[in-house]
């Protein structure tokens, strides 16, 4: 479930949500709240990407735009239009009222950290659709956003992946490598559990076992 402030968490919590989106960037949840995730198995999505792509539109800054990995795999006319939306007089109004929003991403970063000490299960997403925010390879840059704000690697890649698959309830063919799962695999240069951006560098690409072209999934017709 979406939430913005501790009210909304705490509705969520109190409805049985399978999930928590977001938490909250404007207010600290407290232990208390966590708690009850804990003992409900609630899972909990902090999308540190978009709290900080919001500031970075509200800004008129285009850095995550340049990002490699974005670069690589961004749809070259949504990176394009995008970096001619954010320099339009007509966006202007747009992004003085994104920049009117409550969202502190230090408080998104502060709840995460939170969660994690008190046990609740973590699940990453990006809520990718927003600004600045694609659809592909944000979650790279989530999981260095993770590790950045002190969560180990280790809880960061589990969190993206058989966490991520228990959420689905498909943790019995996806999300980690064992015998009858699907062989769907990324592999990276570099061991991200030295340096989380290691994700970001992907050599291989296997799916269902078969090796994929990349250079085919970049072509756009």
């Amino acid at each position: 479930m979406h939430t913005g402030d501790v009210r909304d968490v705490s509705d969520a919590v109190y409805a049985g949500a399978d999930s928590i989106e977001h938490g909250s960037f404007r207010e600290a949840i407290p232990d208390s709240l966590f708690q009850q995730m804990v003992s409900k198995k609630i899972f909990y999505d902090p999308t540190l990407s978009v709290g900080e792509a919001f500031k970075a539109f509200a800004a008129g800054k285009t850095d995550l735009l340049k990002r490699s990995l974005v670069q690589q795999v961004g749809p070259t006319d949504l990176i394009d239009g995008t970096q001619k939306a954010m320099a339009s007089a007509d966006t202007a109004t747009i992004r003085d009222r994104v920049g009117q929003f409550p969202i502190n991403p230090e408080t998104g970063t502060q709840n995460l950290l939170r969660a994690y000490k008190d046990g609740v299960i973590l699940v990453t997403g990006s809520d990718a659709g927003n600004y600045l925010v694609f659809h592909g390879p944000t979650v790279q840059h989530e999981l260095a956003l993770w590790v950045r704000a002190g969560i180990p690697p280790m809880v960061a890649l589990q969190a993206a992946t058989y966490n991520a698959a228990r959420l689905l309830r498909g943790e019995n063919h996806i999300g980690s490598i064992r015998v009858g799962n699907d062989a769907d695999l990324l592999l990276v240069d570099g061991n991200p559990l030295d340096d989380i951006t290691a994700v970001e560098r992907i050599s291989l690409v296997i799916f269902k076992g078969e090796q994929l072209d990349r250079s085919d999934l970049f072509s756009q017709e």
